[in-house]
């Protein structure tokens, strides 16, 4: 009966043993719940800032946050740095400083009053932009554009588009042809978008 008890006490002794070299160490990296910590995707941590993007799509009443009739101060508040505006003149030329590469914003007595885009990469909200064909302006924009001839180009046009509300007759996005293809295009409020030769 001794020798069973003995016997007994021996085998638990070496079962417990044998379950302890099996468990991991609290230092081991292989183990599933260590990994899943690291597999988590990475958030950004609360002093990390988030990226901002803006959409600067010309519409008939402006470009992206920027809109025809914005005070100097609202137009800095979306657009960048715009310290260079004069807010007292007839008529200027600013160029917000988050603004992409050849967008200008024409102010009238401190007003936005049109938006000017003299270079490719930025599209009107049908997806016309310069360097597109004439074709694709009156296509995007069918029953809504008249072509007049331009000023100073010979066989160029003016296709000026009116906005989607008939009862909007204050809007208008104007896009410059040569050799049949935009050279540069504008948006805003009437009249100042229709003006040819800007401030002059």
């Amino acid at each position: 009966m001794r020798i069973r008890s003995i016997l007994t006490a021996f085998l638990a002794a070496t079962a417990s043993c044998s379950v302890e070299e099996r468990r991991p160490a609290a230092s081991d990296t292989s183990r599933p719940e260590t990994n899943a910590t690291s597999a988590r995707p990475d958030t950004a941590s609360p002093s990390t800032p988030k990226a901002t993007t803006t959409n600067w799509t010309v519409t008939p009443d402006g470009i992206g946050a920027i809109r025809a009739g914005m005070r100097v101060d609202e137009l800095s508040r979306v657009a960048g740095d715009v310290r260079a505006a004069n807010a007292s003149a007839e008529c200027s030329y600013v160029h917000p400083s988050a603004a992409p590469h050849g967008v200008m914003i024409m102010l009238a007595r401190g007003q936005v009053a049109r938006v000017d885009v003299d270079s490719a990469g930025v599209m009107s909200d049908a997806g016309v932009a310069v360097g597109d064909s004439a074709a694709r302006v009156t296509d995007a924009y069918a029953g809504r554009v008249t072509a007049t001839p331009h000023k100073y180009v010979p066989g160029g046009q003016y296709l000026t588009v009116r906005p989607v509300p008939p009862a909007d007759s204050t809007h208008r996005m104007v896009f410059e042809t040569e050799n049949g293809r935009v050279t540069r295009f504008r948006s805003g409020r009437v009249p100042e978008v229709e003006w040819v030769e800007r401030c002059g």
